[in-house]
């Protein structure tokens, strides 16, 4: 009987074929995404441009920065800083209030100065993952002064109403029309 050689090396390639697949999909799928998109991927480059220290590590704030956050313009939209939560791979820029725009957070209230400071995002967007946020990981709110405060993770809870709610920054997204999901923080140190 005669054995065509490719008849013999085509289960092989297969097999072969299959392992590259599946090492593929495994690695993308253990390789964390970072939350981003073009537009707020530019800003983040500018400011890193712009903005003294931006990005770098450095001591955390003891309310050195302005109060109310200073804005500034790139890229056509107005600025106040960016938030970072290095566990969940998000670094995004923080619009000025009334700015409602994809992959990027909006600054709401208060201040990083005073306390009580809100940060808005989209839950399918910027904030996709922000539920996975655990206490004791570290969140960085950097101005457009180069200020860097930093915070804990606290807690996480669902919220209706604001008044029950006092920390110094607090991340959050709608969930339905009356409600909020939150990710609770106090200033580290």
């Amino acid at each position: 009987m005669k054995y065509n050689r490719k008849q013999q090396k085509t289960p092989l390639l297969i097999g072969i074929a299959i392992l590259i697949a599946v090492l593929i999909f495994t690695g993308y799928m253990l390789h964390p995404k970072k939350q981003s998109n073009g537009e707020s991927e530019a800003v983040i480059q500018s400011m890193e441009d712009l903005v003294p220290y931006f990005g770098m590590e450095q001591d955390t704030s003891t309310g050195l920065g302005r109060d109310p956050l200073v804005s500034m313009s790139i890229n056509d939209v107005d600025i106040v800083g960016a938030i970072e939560i290095p566990s969940l791979n998000l670094r995004a820029p923080v619009a000025d209030k009334g700015i409602s725009k994809k992959y990027f957070a909006r600054w709401k209230s208060g201040s990083p100065v005073k306390g009580r400071f809100c940060i808005a995002g989209g839950r399918n967007d910027v904030f996709s993952r922000l539920t996975k946020g655990k206490p004791g990981e570290t969140v960085a709110f950097t101005d457009m002064d180069g200020v860097r405060y930093e915070y804990t993770i606290t807690t996480q809870f669902h919220l209706k109403k604001w008044d029950q709610a006092d920390y110094d920054l607090m991340l959050y997204y709608r969930t339905d029309e009356d409600t909020m999901f939150v990710l609770a923080c106090t200033k580290a140190r």
